[in-house]
């Protein structure tokens, strides 16, 4: 999953415009957003898998077919990191 995004760039150098045009590799933007918010919120390596491939739009059904583990486990991992990020924006 890719997004591209082109803009007009005026340099005050030239007179001429150019396109500015960047690839973003949405599967990484998201990942790395996972991994920051794994350690913000103390998460364990298990719940930043999960958490990784729930930022990914994954489903839980998803998940657990991946991780060869239940829903449920995926539902109470999802609820255990809910938790942990309510402890930090009440702290």
């Amino acid at each position: 999953m890719f997004r591209l995004r082109v803009r007009w760039l005026n340099l005050e150098l030239t007179k001429q415009p150019y396109l500015l045009v960047t690839i973003e590799n949405r599967y990484e933007t998201l990942k790395n957003a996972a991994l920051s918010e794994a350690n913000k919120y103390h998460l364990t390596q298990r719940e930043a898998e999960i958490w990784s491939l729930y930022r990914a739009t994954s489903s839980y059904k998803q998940i657990a077919n991946k991780l060869y583990i239940t829903v449920n486990t995926v539902k109470k991992h999802i609820k255990n990191i809910r938790a942990k990020q309510q402890r930090f924006y009440i702290a």
